[in-house]
């Protein structure tokens, strides 16, 4: 099987510190491993950064960092090298992350008439618009639509994901969450360091991993840590962003931006595992933090927006309302004080990814549904085909 890899997205570079780049190479590692041939395709790869064993790895053509004004009027040209490109490579299927202002992936699969796969992380005209700047939004708001009709199947990152890409337009939705690649992960439970995984003579340490945003529960953290005072545990935080003197003021050790390479090492050596939230924070998050926590084997207090509780039960996590300090301190201060119900809750957050939430286990899904597609006779014509001359 040969797959193509899509992310015409300017903002994520291939081999940058953001989740979405992670994404990008766990998904294509990962089909890779399957066994498919894969070409991944990106707006942007940071320098010296590696493809996963058995990806080949390529730059789309266009200036870095293009308006999104230039880039609607690149895409007819964008459309064409893509369906050049995907004809040379024999592609089988595309696979796109869904991004603003474009199309040309819709249509150059509509062409070749392969089966066309589109992963939806965000609302991505909404998001825009409430938290950046949305440029040309008639247009963001038509090829988004355009893009999640045209999709053979949408892959959706959460339950509130998939219920707006069905009212946008798409008719084939499936909820799959995020994951992680467990096996660069150590089982913490197995090492020297007694029946709770902790290392002896060392108090336990809480961590927080991700770009220091409001909507990820910076403020939550910071009060939490301020209604725990003197008794709070070490607060590592590994990532950057506006609330890092805010953390810090609280007694928080900020390390910034880390290569995700590092990341299982650093997470090797907390105990306790923060996802909170904002009390506003959008339903639709899947966050890739929570699934490295569990993966570590801590013990994690998550927020409970949908796309965790669809994920962990109260086995697996200690889950709060999103934004509740007060919720966030107590099972903060619960855990700290009790190494076995750390131990209890890492085993089984551990047992809950290997079994159901490894990037393995996704690639083996999309490779399940491109052989349904390849395999099946089209009955009606491409609602593409015909568009972009």
């Amino acid at each position: 099987m040969r797959v193509v890899i899509l992310s015409t997205d300017p903002g994520i570079t291939f081999g940058g510190p953001k989740g979405a780049a992670v994404h990008l190479a766990e998904v294509a590692g990962a089909l890779a491993n399957r066994g498919a041939a894969v070409l991944l395709l990106v707006a942007g790869i940071a320098p010296a950064a590696e493809p996963p064993a058995g990806v080949t790895l390529e730059r789309l053509p266009g200036p870095d960092k293009a308006t999104a004004t230039k880039r609607l009027l690149g895409q007819e040209t964008l459309r064409r090298w893509l369906e050049l490109r995907l004809r040379e490579f024999r592609a089988d299927a595309l696979y796109e992350r869904l991004a603003l202002h474009s199309s040309a992936g819709a249509l150059a699969a509509a062409r070749l008439v392969i089966p066309y796969l589109v992963e939806l992380n965000a609302p991505l005209p909404i998001e825009a618009a409430t938290y950046r700047r949305l440029d040309e939004p008639d247009a963001a708001d038509r090829l988004e639509r355009e893009t999640l009709a045209a999709a053979d199947r949408v892959f959706a990152v959460s339950r509130p994901l998939a219920v707006y890409a069905r009212w946008r337009g798409a008719a084939d939705v499936e909820v799959m969450p995020n994951a992680v690649a467990i096996d660069r992960f150590p089982e913490r439970h197995s090492l020297a360091a007694g029946a709770s995984g902790d290392v002896p003579g060392r108090p336990p340490r809480a961590i927080f991993l991700g770009s220091l945003r409001p909507w990820h529960g910076i403020e939550t953290i910071a009060r939490a840590w301020e209604m725990l005072g003197p008794t709070a545990p070490e607060l590592i935080v590994i990532g950057d962003g506006p609330g890092r003197e805010r953390l810090a003021a609280v007694g928080a050790t900020t390390i910034g931006s880390v290569d995700h390479l590092d990341v299982p090492g650093l997470l090797a050596q907390a105990d306790i595992g923060l996802a909170p939230y904002a009390p506003d924070a959008p339903a639709y998050f899947s966050p890739l933090k929570l699934f490295e926590y569990l993966a570590s084997g801590l013990a994690v207090v998550a927020g409970a927006l949908p796309g965790v509780t669809d994920v962990v039960t109260p086995e697996a996590a200690w889950l709060i309302p999103p934004g509740d300090a007060v919720a966030l301190a107590d099972g903060v201060r619960t855990l700290a004080a009790d190494p076995i119900l750390r131990s209890a809750l890492g085993r089984a957050g551990r047992a809950l990814v290997l079994e159901q939430h490894t990037w393995d286990i996704r690639a083996a899904r999309v490779v399940e549904v491109i052989a349904a597609f390849a395999g099946a006779e089209p009955t009606t014509a491409h609602p593409l085909v015909g568009l972009g001359a």
